[in-house]
């Protein structure tokens, strides 16, 4: 099993950034590894998945190459005010991971939580030919959300505004992102709490997956946890990668 902290130098955000990756080369010995992108709640570093979870045991079980890039506070976009996140992600990484690692393109899943499965599940709307699967935890379209605090002056960096309403017929908007890219997207797994902090948005963008019947939503009760997140994601990718 091999960990590593890469330092890069990304022309997309024309600065220097981080992301961890976990080859388990000496398990599966693969000529090429299918690559889960895993991506934290805002605030959160490239760390963060492997300080909360047992990421490596997965990547082990499984013979996945797993990517963890740090993302800052851009909610996964092309920040209004900040940089390229979101170009760095779904163009930048894939290519860089790559020249450096025994990656197949052609199997790439992306997964995150809260904030992070806001990312995850618009770069899977918006490049649906990258990725086989979008896996989503707490979240659903954040333009259906009402912000305040420092989330509020979070988003008004990332989106141009933290007054999320004035979004929703623009392509932040999952539910338009959806409607325009229904046939193409990738098989969803959608799962949220009835407490969690984005239950409003997981419920409205729920109702719009289950319309397609590949899509797979899960209802839990009570406030996802890290625990939760990472349990549903070993069951998930335990069934898809073979």
């Amino acid at each position: 099993m091999a960990l590593m902290q890469i330092h890069f130098f990304s022309e997309a955000l024309t600065e220097c950034n981080s992301m961890d990756v976990i080859l388990p080369a000496e398990r599966w010995n693969r000529e090429t590894y299918p690559v889960l992108w895993l991506i934290p709640p805002a605030g959160l570093d490239h760390t963060a998945w492997m300080r909360k979870t047992a990421v490596e045991e997965l990547a082990d079980e499984l013979g996945i190459l797993v990517v963890m890039p740090d993302m800052k506070l851009s909610y996964g976009t092309d920040m209004v005010h900040g940089f390229k996140y979101f170009t760095m992600l779904t163009q930048e990484l894939p290519e860089l991971v790559n020249e450096y690692f025994p990656a197949d393109l052609t199997k790439q899943y992306i997964a995150g939580a809260e904030e992070g499965a806001y990312a995850a599940l618009r770069a899977a709307f918006k490049c649906p030919e990258n990725y086989k699967m979008a896996i989503c935890f707490s979240c659903g379209s954040l333009t259906d959300e009402i912000l305040s605090g420092s989330k509020k002056e979070q988003a008004a960096n990332a989106f141009g505004t933290g007054e999320m309403e004035n979004l929703k017929d623009t392509d932040y908007s999952l539910h338009g992102l959806l409607e325009e890219n229904r046939d193409r997207i990738p098989k969803v797994y959608f799962a949220y709490g009835s407490q969690d902090v984005y239950v409003r948005s997981s419920e409205l963008l729920a109702e719009k997956l289950e319309s397609g019947g590949k899509n797979k939503i899960q209802r839990l009760e009570g406030c996802l946890t890290w625990q939760n997140w990472f349990s549903l994601l070993q069951k998930i990718l335990s069934k898809e990668i073979k």
